[in-house]
């Protein structure tokens, strides 16, 4: 109901505080039937039309009075400023936000009004934001600055600044997992499994640190400390815009094993983004095109994303079934299924240590549906989803809202996902998918 409450009060003149506006449920102050006079075999016409005119009467002078205890509302409420309407939902959010920390509002004011107190509450910064989001015991929960959470965006719209590089922790250590295309990177000659010692002379404490240090604006310079098969040198990079596609295809050729026209599609999909299963159907289609009828789909080093961009995959490869179901605090479950349709392609799926969120969704599909063998190493088992919320002043908060579950009703998160066929990346993933694919 979007019924219109007046959530402050006045005093009158005997500083009794009284609400304004007008109770709609007091209807016994307006008896609107008190006018009427119900018709009877012996009532004459003069009398019913003078009942007429009472009944009018009375319409009339509630009708009037309404519109003047609305008139006055709006007067204190727009003219004196003594408060506002608002749309009942609305109304409640503030009681329930005052019921729930209206003690710490409290406490802030008083801090306010301390005369020696150096802190000053109201601009609580963001360094002590972070250590809060930090302590909840969620390892995924971080908060964002505002120049933080720009770049955070970016890298979801693939559009950011940076140097053309995917990065993942290892036994402590930043290693590079991917080097993308005409980026500096490559330019650069930077090799997969690079360790980044430091940038700009400074250790990174991890793998966040070191992407935060990486970033900057488009054209500065910076300087990444590599260790590659025990030598360690610098190398000096010039960050640039980085328009970075999700999927990379081609037709899968190895001329070191006489396999140049194989039929085979080689499709990999880095991240899970708003333009990702649009950009998988094309390739799909201009492989179809090039004589392609099998298909790698590699998940390697892919750390996730958005959801629903893994759920849209998953409902475009398989046929109807159960996708995942997401558990939210309290119990509450939602169930994702593919519709009957499906792209109808044989395929395999390459995954590894760094396999994690969105992309285990898929695979977990995948595997649990019989679409495809999942081929690789046991996942990351990130089996989480994150809320992102951006404030009125540019800042954000990414934050757990749900544990998602395989469609067997089997457990992500912690375990992560073992594929059907062992294998170690390089050669030996290559081996078991062509082999897998009948080749």
């Amino acid at each position: 109901m979007d019924e219109e409450r007046n959530i402050e009060n006045v005093e009158n003149e005997e500083n009794e505080v009284v609400k304004t506006g007008l109770e709609l449920s007091d209807t016994e102050a307006y008896n609107v039937s008190a006018g009427l006079v119900s018709e009877s075999p012996d009532e004459t016409e003069p009398e019913k039309k003078k009942a007429g005119k009472s009944n009018g009467k009375g319409v009339a002078a509630f009708t009037a009075g309404f519109i003047a205890c609305l008139a006055v509302l709006f007067v204190l409420c727009y003219v004196f400023g003594l408060g506002k309407f608002l749309p009942e939902k609305q109304f409640e959010y503030y009681k329930n936000l005052s019921d729930k920390y209206g003690k710490y509002e409290e406490i802030m004011k008083l801090i306010e009004d301390d005369p020696i107190a150096e802190y000053n509450a109201t601009e609580i910064d963001d360094a002590k934001l972070k250590e809060i989001v930090a302590s909840i015991g969620d390892p995924y929960a971080e908060y964002y600055t505002a120049e933080e959470y720009k770049e955070f965006q970016k890298m979801y719209l693939g559009d950011y600044v940076g140097i053309g590089i995917a990065v993942a922790e290892e036994d402590g250590k930043v290693v590079i997992k991917s080097i993308l295309r005409d980026g500096p990177a490559e330019d650069a000659d930077l090799q997969e499994d690079d360790i980044i010692k430091a940038v700009d002379g400074k250790a990174p404490s991890d793998v966040d640190e070191a992407i935060e240090m990486i970033s900057g604006e488009v054209g500065t310079k910076v300087v990444l400390t590599i260790e590659r098969a025990g030598e360690t040198f610098d190398v000096s990079l010039n960050r640039a815009h980085i328009e970075e596609d999700s999927v990379y295809y081609t037709e899968y050729e190895d001329e070191d094993k006489g396999l140049s026209d194989t039929n085979i599609g080689y499709i990999a999909i880095t991240a899970f983004r708003e333009e990702t299963c649009s950009d998988l159907k094309l390739a799909v289609r201009d492989l179809e095109g090039e004589g392609c009828d099998r298909f790698i789909i590699d998940l390697r080093n892919n750390g996730g994303g958005l959801t629903n961009s893994s759920i849209d995959i998953a409902d475009y490869l398989l046929p109807e079934c159960r996708i995942m179901t997401e558990v939210s605090k309290g119990g509450n479950e939602k169930v994702f299924n593919s519709e009957p349709s499906s792209a109808g392609i044989d395929y395999v799926v390459l995954v590894n240590e760094n396999t994690a969120s969105a992309s285990e969704i898929l695979s977990a599909a995948i595997q649990d549906n019989n679409g495809a063998k999942i081929i690789g190493t046991k996942t990351y088992g990130k089996g989480v989803t994150q809320l992102f919320h951006r404030f009125d002043d540019g800042t954000g908060i990414k934050i757990t809202t749900t544990e998602y579950f395989r469609p067997n009703g089997g457990k992500v998160n912690g375990i992560g996902i073992t594929p059907d066929i062992e294998a170690t990346d390089g050669d030996d993933i290559v081996e078991k998918a062509l082999e897998e694919l009948g080749k």
